[in-house]
């Protein structure tokens, strides 16, 4: 950047001023305060809207309300008009304009907004306000920001100022773009796999379809023999298998007949079987019936027993009521006379417990009376009480409101102590406050940088998709191209007209009309498997990108919580001085309230009246101890008169129980007689009977027979029961023997004829022979077609062989693209390796070191240094933090370049500045070699002063320099001097190379 002209505007203490720049290092000379340094700041003001000397309305002219500054400049081949203007109500306003000759007119940019047009003029420059001072401007009276600085802050100015936070997002977005290369990649690589396996494929299935057809046709001749071979066979077997059917259909007849015989020869067994038993029981005959005689005979013995039996069962049952009867009344009896027993005791139990206590009647007797005077005392107290019960009413009111003062007294202070906890808990440290917002606002950058990274994916995905939109109408137009295409072709038939000419078509101008639209539908059909492959790529893109934003998205939820951290942080440090003063009186409040709560100092006028009230319950003769000492009277007599009434009970008691007691006696002595007299009742008698009665049937029921079991008669029966049968049956069963005798004689006559016929049919020797070649052919046959099925399956499902060509050009365009992606990915894999490491900035820092190590040692070198080295180092601090370290390297060692003098200081501050000028204006197409340096002669002799300016004359493009310039040496730079006339700068050149301003 090369200013060529500074027009002002009630800047401070400028009312107008206009100056015409150019290549060429001026030095400022004046008296303090006579506005040198005002040119300096104007400079800064109009290009960043920002001023050492505190905000905007702080710069205008103490007799005006608004200001200007107007400044144009050259950067590279591009010149710009820069105006920055500035009303106390209306704010700040800033226009640029730009174009390329001088000749041109100027153009406005058209940034909608202040902040775009200024962060657009920022971009041109190359700077921020931050690097701008920490390079081209040196303020007066500021720290070095390279010496003074701590390694960390020195670290993140040389990051800030080579905009190495910028390739944030182009790091990340090189790794993004690296892993959609790698995935296109992995895709292209995996069609071309896919490609030549399937050219492998299609030559493969040529071979195998030639040997199948092959091997097809040898098994149908293999297949015709084996048919034939099988047809003779089965004419041979056809004659065996009837004179087989012959011979089994005797056999069958023979098994039946076998089994008649068999069945007939069962029957005559059990026929004669039968007769055995019916014969065996007929000898018996006469034994069978005696028994039967005798048993009807024991049969009417065994029913008069039965009749005594139940006679005697009735008779013992009425016994056993009547003997109930009598044992139920002889209980009751007895049951009464317990209970007149068990009352008589318990009388005696009383009279006996109560017999003590009737003795003491004298005693208690005398207690009591003293009770009773004890009474009377307590009465006489209980007046004293009545009459002073109000003063006592009184007292204890007073002494409720004294303790609900000392108790609202008490609240009051937890109150006051609970506040003063809350505040001290929420009162913190200033320093770490401002830390914790430091933090905070550290975290809100970082996540910015993240929002801005996140618009751009955003911004390239709906890039993608609109692209992935193109590509799908693309393909629509392709596909409709091959369908007309594929019409026209199905529409031209041979020896048709012709599309052109309308002429007959003959056979080879029809097949090159054919072969033209087939290589038309093969460029549509590749343009369209292409257009296919960008699809796929570009979906792939869009998940990566979307994935991309998910993850940006996850990394921005704590920006809202921490843009609520950051205010609520500030608001702290606002509340800060008034938590301070509130924790200062609630102090004083709580020790106000402590003591007074621990002397009993407060209600004075409560406590007088308790004072006054006590004096008066004293007056009136009235004690409590005397009250408390009768009652205590009445509590150590109050058991006399429990006694006494107790004594009262037990003598009512006596009396009772005397009387009761002659009563029982008499019923007692009744029930003893009842109970004597009742053998003798109508129950008694009637039990007497009975069991006589019992006895004379037991000894009949003895004189009888007992029945026999019933068993032994059942068993008599079925005897009897049986010969009558076997007497029926006999008859019966001779006839049938002689019909089944007869049957038997005609079955063997049928078998003997039938094995004759078995004996003349013999059955054929050499069927199992054909049965076995018949089976093995006819598996040879069904072998021989399964196989023939199997090639013939395989032969249909053999796919369609494509056209060789069209898979060489798909592998050669695919191998072109994965060669153009391995040529895009080797940059994009360098930025990304970065992305990896947390310290990625360091590798970039170290190729910056030493190109700006050596300028600097080589300006020292100008200036006439003579302390040593410098050295650059990047460290890691024990915070964790990576810093940029200062020493200078002598022969008696290394030292820190914070030890160094302030003239030392200016010296290496101006080395640095210088160095970072040059290298970042011919690397980074920063701004040419700038400086303005306010007071830089400030603490250097002569010599050192013309070392300065003979070396910076030369190497500088443009310089502004304030100097009080009392000692300034003569050299060949041009001299502007800086006065104040009436109470406005005005500037005069003493060089005659800058216009002159003259003053109204």
């Amino acid at each position: 950047m090369i200013l060529l002209r500074l027009q002002l505007h009630h800047f401070l203490s400028y009312r107008e001023a206009d100056l015409a720049l150019g290549r060429q290092l001026v030095v400022l000379t004046g008296a303090p305060g006579t506005g040198k340094t005002a040119l300096l700041e104007a400079i800064a003001w109009g290009l960043w809207g920002k001023s050492q000397r505190g905000e905007s309305s702080d710069l205008i002219h103490s007799a005006a309300d608004e200001m200007q500054v107007s400044l144009q400049f050259q950067q590279g081949e591009h010149q710009f008009r820069v105006q920055r203007r500035h009303d106390r109500s209306a704010g700040t306003d800033l226009q640029v304009w730009q174009r390329s000759h001088d000749d041109q007119p100027w153009t406005d940019w058209v940034q909608p907004t202040l902040t775009a047009r200024q962060a657009r003029l920022s971009q041109v420059l190359g700077w921020d306000y931050a690097g701008f001072c920490q390079t081209v401007y040196a303020p007066q009276g500021q720290p070095s920001p390279w010496v003074r600085r701590s390694p960390g802050d020195r670290y993140q100015q040389l990051v800030q100022i080579l905009q190495l936070e910028t390739l944030t997002p182009l790091v990340l977005a090189a790794r993004d773009r690296d892993r959609s290369l790698e995935a296109e990649a992995q895709w292209f690589a995996t069609q071309l796999q896919q490609l030549q396996q399937e050219a492998e494929q299609q030559q493969q299935i040529a071979q195998e379809r030639s040997q199948r057809s092959q091997h097809l046709s040898d098994l149908q001749q293999q297949q015709a023999a084996l048919v034939q071979q099988l047809q003779s066979l089965n004419q041979q077997w056809r004659a065996a298998e009837q004179q087989q059917h012959d011979h089994q259909a005797l056999i069958h007849q023979l098994h039946q007949l076998q089994e008649q015989i068999a069945e007939q020869q069962r029957l005559l067994d059990d026929n004669q079987q039968r007769q055995a038993q019916a014969q065996q029981i007929l000898t018996r005959a006469l034994s069978i019936r005696a028994e039967w005689q005798q048993w009807q005979h024991t049969q009417q013995q065994a029913n008069r027993w039965s009749q005594h039996t139940e006679a005697l069962q009735a008779l013992t049952e009425q016994l056993q009521q009547v003997q109930a009867q009598y044992d139920v009344t002889v209980l009751q009896h007895q049951q009464a006379t317990a209970v007149l027993q068990q009352q008589v005791q318990e009388g005696q139990a009383a009279l006996t417990q109560i017999e003590p206590l009737l003795q003491q009647a004298t005693a208690i007797a005398a207690g009591y009376q003293q009770l009773q005077q004890a009474r009377q005392e307590l009465a006489q107290a209980q007046q004293r009480q009545a009459a002073a019960q109000p003063l006592l009413d009184q007292r204890q009111q007073v002494q409720a409101q004294l303790e609900q003062a000392r108790i609202r007294l008490q609240a009051h202070l937890e109150d006051l102590q609970g506040q003063r906890l809350q505040l001290r808990q929420q009162h913190r440290d200033r320093s770490e406050l401002e830390q914790a917002l430091t933090a905070v606002s550290q975290t809100i950058a970082q996540l910015e940088q993240h929002q801005r990274y996140r618009d751009q994916v955003q911004e390239k995905q709906q890039e993608r998709r609109n692209f992935l939109a193109r590509l799908q109408a693309r393909q629509r137009d392709y596909e409709a191209q091959l369908a007309e295409l594929e019409a026209q072709a199905s529409a031209i038939a041979p020896h048709g007209p012709c599309p052109l000419c309308d002429q007959s078509l003959d056979t080879d101008h029809w097949q090159h009309v054919q072969q033209r639209y087939q290589q038309q539908q093969t460029e549509i059909q590749n343009l369209i498997w292409v257009i296919c492959e960008q699809f796929a790529v570009s979906e792939r893109e869009i998940q990566v990108l979307r994935q991309e934003y998910r993850d940006r998205a996850i990394d921005l939820e704590p920006y809202s919580q921490a843009l609520e951290e950051r205010g609520k942080l500030q608001a702290q440090l606002l509340a800060h001085t008034e938590q301070a003063q509130q924790l200062q009186q609630l102090d004083q409040q709580i020790q106000t309230l402590e003591r007074s709560l621990a002397a009993g100092d407060f209600a004075p006028d409560l406590q007088r009246r308790v004072r006054q009230l006590d004096r008066q319950i004293q007056e009136l003769g009235y004690h409590d101890r005397d009250l408390s000492l009768a009652q205590q009277a009445i509590d150590q007599w109050q058991t006399i008169a429990e006694r006494y009434a107790a004594l009262q009970t037990a003598q009512a008691q006596q009396q009772h129980w005397q009387q009761e007691l002659a009563r029982l006696e008499v019923q007692y002595r009744d029930r003893q007689q009842a109970l004597n007299q009742l053998p003798d009742s109508p129950l008694g008698q009637h039990l007497r009977q009975l069991q006589r009665q019992h006895q004379q049937v037991e000894a009949t029921l003895r004189g009888l027979t007992a029945p026999p079991a019933a068993t032994a008669g059942q068993e008599v029966a079925e005897r009897y029961q049986a010969l009558l049968e076997a007497e029926q049956t006999l008859p019966r069963l001779q006839a049938e023997q002689a019909g089944l005798e007869a049957d038997l004689q005609q079955l063997q006559q049928r078998l003997t004829d039938c094995l004759r016929q078995q004996v003349a049919i013999a059955p054929a020797d050499d069927r199992p022979t054909l049965q076995t070649a018949i089976t093995t052919l006819q598996a040879q046959i069904q072998s021989l077609q399964a196989e023939q099925a199997s090639q013939e399956q395989a032969i249909a499902q053999q796919p369609e062989a494509r056209d060789p060509g069209i898979i060489q050009a798909q592998l050669h365009r695919t191998q072109e693209r994965l060669q153009l992606i391995a040529q895009e990915r080797q940059p994009a894999q360098q930025l990304a390796a970065l992305c990896d490491r947390p310290d990625w900035t360091v590798p970039l820092i170290n190729q910056w070191l030493p190109r700006l190590q050596a300028r600097c040692q080589d300006w020292l070198d100008r200036l006439g240094w003579r302390q040593g080295a410098l050295q650059w180092q990047v460290i890691t601090t024990d915070h964790g933090i990576l810093g940029l370290q200062l020493s200078l390297h002598t022969d008696q060692g290394d030292r820190r370049v914070n030890t160094c003098s302030d003239s030392e200081t200016r010296l290496l501050d101006l080395a640095i500045r210088l160095s970072l000028v040059q290298l970042l204006a011919q690397h980074l197409n920063r701004s040419g070699t700038l400086l303005l340096w306010d007071e830089p002669f400030a603490g250097l002799d002569t010599e050192q002063q013309s070392v300065l300016l003979t070396a910076l004359s030369p190497a500088l493009e443009q310089g502004l320099m304030v100097a009080q310039g009392r000692e300034l040496p003569a050299i060949a730079a041009p001299h502007w001097q800086v006065i104040m006339r009436d109470q406005q700068s005005q500037i005069l050149s003493t060089a005659n190379a800058i216009a002159t301003l003259e003053t109204k």
